[in-house]
């Protein structure tokens, strides 16, 4: 399978630097490697638990005064209709994701105008804040929102918008573009898409919509150094099962990537589910639990963004 542009750098690096029996072992290779490659996929396997059982855990949680936390992020677009769009800003904490909802496209409208205005909008606000000062991402989608529904901006969008102050992480989502917060390698915390039915999320809109961002899911808990955050649209989260996403995020940040890099890994694996007709994934699950027969990805818009959760005072960050 030919891999798209945005992601064929970052995977050409990783390619470079970890033998062919690991790229199978995560999956994460190009067309048909050696057999000897796929014999020693085990082995790999094997040796990626060994550096489990010995890494360091995040930090045990005291009464001490702690530095406060930091994200520092990476990300990954790939576009089937190019209708997603999305910032990122380590200086105030802050990552945003919006969806342009497709069905606006038979209606002959941009479904992309709204998700990138809204986007547009959000970064303003972020970055027009007071440093130093935390950012409520509630407060910002409903800025965005109102200077993007003034302006007559058409078609629909979802969103989520994700903020770090001090030790807290505050979250703001409307519709099935959500987020999920590892720590150890295991889902600490992940968003519950907002649906009026299956496959039909809630979704902000100028004029008289039904869903309003008072409708939106508010939310906030403590993170510690270690931590890692991925705020997504449904394309990656309908191709990619949280028990996947928790081997990729143990197995990449054991071997040192970057969050660029498991940016794009994720990206990639949830491109290659999307393209494959016979797989199970998330959606299809989904799908026949409604009762529709289906099986296979779903084609769709993939963001990725991952962030990692590190002290300002400390260089170490890992497991």
């Amino acid at each position: 399978m030919e891999s798209p542009p945005q992601v064929r750098k970052i995977m050409d690096q990783i390619h470079g630097r970890l033998p062919d029996a690991m790229l199978i072992a995560l999956r994460i290779h190009f067309g048909t490697l050696p057999a000897s490659a796929a014999a020693g996929r085990e082995d790999v396997a094997c040796s990626l638990r060994q550096l489990q059982s010995r890494a360091r855990p995040n930090p045990t949680p005291t009464t001490a005064p702690r530095a406060p936390l930091r994200l520092r992020s990476g990300s990954c677009y790939v576009p089937q209709h190019d209708e997603d769009s999305h910032f990122r800003h380590d200086v105030f904490g802050v990552v945003a994701v919006a969806d342009g909802v497709g069905g606006c496209r038979a209606q002959g409208v941009d479904a992309a105008a709204f998700s990138r205005g809204l986007m547009e909008n959000a970064f303003s606000e972020v970055a027009t804040s007071e440093l130093g000062k935390p950012v409520c991402p509630y407060e910002i989608l409903d800025r965005a929102y109102r200077r993007t529904a003034a302006s007559g901006t058409p078609a629909a969008s979802t969103a989520v918008v994700v903020s770090l102050a001090g030790r807290l992480l505050r979250w703001a989502y409307v519709g099935d573009s959500g987020f999920a917060v590892f720590r150890g390698g295991k889902v600490l915390r992940r968003f519950q898409p907002q649906q009026w039915y299956f496959n039909c999320p809630f979704q902000l809109c100028a004029g008289n919509g039904v869903t309003k961002v008072g409708d939106a899911a508010v939310g906030e808990m403590a993170v510690e150094e270690g931590d890692v955050l991925v705020v997504a649209s449904d394309g990656l989260f309908d191709n990619v099962s949280d028990s996947s996403l928790e081997n990729l995020v143990w197995s990449t940040m054991l071997l040192g990537f970057t969050p660029e890099e498991v940016a794009g890994i994720m990206a990639f694996r949830a491109y290659v589910t999307s393209k494959d007709p016979k797989t199970d994934s998330p959606f299809s699950v989904a799908s026949r639990e409604q009762g529709q027969p289906r099986t296979g990805g779903k084609e769709d818009d993939i963001t990725v963004v991952v962030a990692f959760i590190e002290s300002q005072d400390s260089g170490f960050f890992g497991y």
